[in-house]
């Protein structure tokens, strides 16, 4: 017999029920947020949920606040081809926020 069998096994610490989730999305940065809203497009049926270290949006935009923090890429190939950037083309973290939370808003993602 070996320790493995003699131990405890751990118990569950949540009271919270199991879900389920068709689709599990990991992250809730431009990328994330980027396939949940393909997700709801193309595959309507399906249901899911964005998984995120943090309680918020936006991934690297989000975590890194540092004074005069802008996109190194243009928005209008870094944004969402379904939602076009319209600002100047190097953006601040906080447009890329506001413009991420437009899309969160706007299609019901979240």
């Amino acid at each position: 017999m070996s320790v493995a069998d003699t131990a405890e096994k751990p118990q569950s610490k949540t009271s919270q029920a199991v879900e389920h989730f068709d689709v599990l999305i990991v992250g809730a940065g431009i990328s994330g947020i980027g396939a949940a809203y393909h997700l709801q497009q193309q595959c309507p049926g399906k249901s899911f949920v964005i998984l995120d270290a943090l309680d918020s949006f936006g991934g690297t935009w989000h975590t890194h606040r540092y004074p005069g923090i802008r996109s190194d890429s243009d928005l209008y190939t870094f944004g969402y081809r379904f939602k076009p950037w319209v600002g100047a083309p190097i953006a601040t973290a906080d447009e890329i926020l506001s413009y991420m939370g437009e899309v969160i808003e706007e299609n019901d993602i979240g």
